[in-house]
């Protein structure tokens, strides 16, 4: 009989009646997809399960807390408070539980597991934060972020406490880990994302004529302050100052504060023409033949630990431009056009000279989709495991 592992996530959220999909999220998914070793379990919500879903992952056993949950504080608690309180159905399970972030919402279901079912748990930690006072995590609100940091920083001190086994996501989140946590080295194991290599090959070769044609930059993100999204519309209307037919492509869902505040820029700055707001694109089909159709992918952000879409991107052999943060160049290295953190201008600029120079966009694609292939779930996935 296969070893059982239980996939704890409890933190998929809605946001105008859509799923908000985060990197970790389809982490998961992907590992999910990937295992032959084990008996695959999942601890969820009702907004779980319509990803699991999404990514036609329909065959294995389900347990459901009782609530779903939206963005936001309240929802946030109320979603931690009910995860003390896990289905009757998971008292005899006594095999692997991956608590597959560092939010208190799965902490606590994987706390209760370990002592009361006497298992095994295994902890992701994808980011180390940083204090709400130091980083305005791109104009997020100060209580908003404080309440952030707040529960990352008790589940943190769980994670350190009891966890039988901590895997970070990249070198980088290790060291911070040992660094700023104090956490055992010996106790964290790097882990990393990967891309679907050979899905995304198939899927050029059959939008190969819509090559670049559509857009001249596309964003991949769930739309909030951390990830740059405000950064983003300053930078696309300064490209636009210069060249007045640009156009943008945006992807993902967001909070309906920050959606309201994006509309009202766009309308105020006269960008319709310039900006196409996609919502969330769950297919990956439909995610790889948006990104084809593309010039540049364009990542603004003042948080990252991986950025799944961006070696999407360069599998693509589409050009990357972002903001230098240290997780991102520890693991891009020299395959993206980095830009100073919060240089809206030099950013701009950037854009504009990629666009204009077919060489340099041929140098860096054909350099960066040498270097992604390195990064693949199988591989990654097997290991994870092993």
């Amino acid at each position: 009989m296969k070893k059982q592992i239980l996939f704890i996530f409890n933190g998929m959220v809605k946001e105008n009646g859509n799923l908000c999909i985060s990197g970790g999220d389809i982490r998961l998914m992907e590992l999910a997809s990937n295992t032959k070793e084990y008996e695959v379990n999942f601890l969820t919500t009702n907004n779980g399960k319509l990803l699991l879903n999404k990514f036609g992952l329909t065959k294995y056993k389900k347990y459901l807390l009782a609530k779903n949950n939206s963005s936001g504080i309240l929802s946030n608690i109320i979603i931690t408070i009910n995860s003390f309180f896990l289905p009757t159905s998971l008292n005899n399970y006594h095999g692997v539980v991956y608590s597959s972030c560092e939010h208190l919402y799965d902490v606590i279901p994987a706390l209760i597991l370990k002592y009361r079912n006497s298992c095994t748990w295994f902890a992701v930690y994808h980011w180390v934060e940083d204090y709400p006072w130091d980083n305005s995590r791109g104009g997020t609100p100060f209580i908003r972020r404080y309440f952030y940091w707040l529960n990352r920083f008790i589940s943190g001190l769980l994670i350190k406490q009891f966890s039988d086994k901590i895997l970070a996501i990249s070198n980088e989140t290790k060291r911070k880990l040992i660094e700023i946590k104090k956490i055992n080295h010996n106790k964290i194991k790097s882990v990393y994302c990967g891309v679907d290599n050979s899905s995304i090959f198939r899927l050029l070769n059959k939008y190969k004529s819509e090559k670049g044609l559509k857009y001249d930059a596309i964003f991949i993100k769930r739309l909030n302050y951390g990830k740059g999204i405000f950064d983003l519309f300053k930078i696309w209307k300064k490209v636009c100052e210069k060249n007045d037919t640009a156009k943008l492509a945006i992807v993902g869902e967001g909070p309906t504060e920050v959606v309201n505040k994006i509309n009202l820029y766009i309308d105020k700055n006269k960008l319709n023409d310039n900006i196409d707001l996609l919502g969330g694109i769950y297919n990956f089909e439909d995610k790889i033949r948006i990104l084809n159709s593309t010039k540049l992918f364009i990542l603004p952000s003042y948080e990252e630990n991986w950025a799944i879409v961006i070696g999407e991107a360069m599998a693509c052999r589409i050009p990357v431009i972002a903001y230098r943060l240290k997780e991102l160049v520890t693991i891009w290295k020299d395959n993206i056009y980095w830009v100073t953190l919060g240089d809206i201008n030099g950013f701009s600029f950037s854009i504009l000279e990629l666009l204009k120079s077919r060489a340099k966009q041929k140098y860096l694609v054909e350099k960066a989709y040498k270097y992604v292939k390195q990064y693949d779930w199988k591989a990654i996935a097997e290991s994870e495991f092993k």
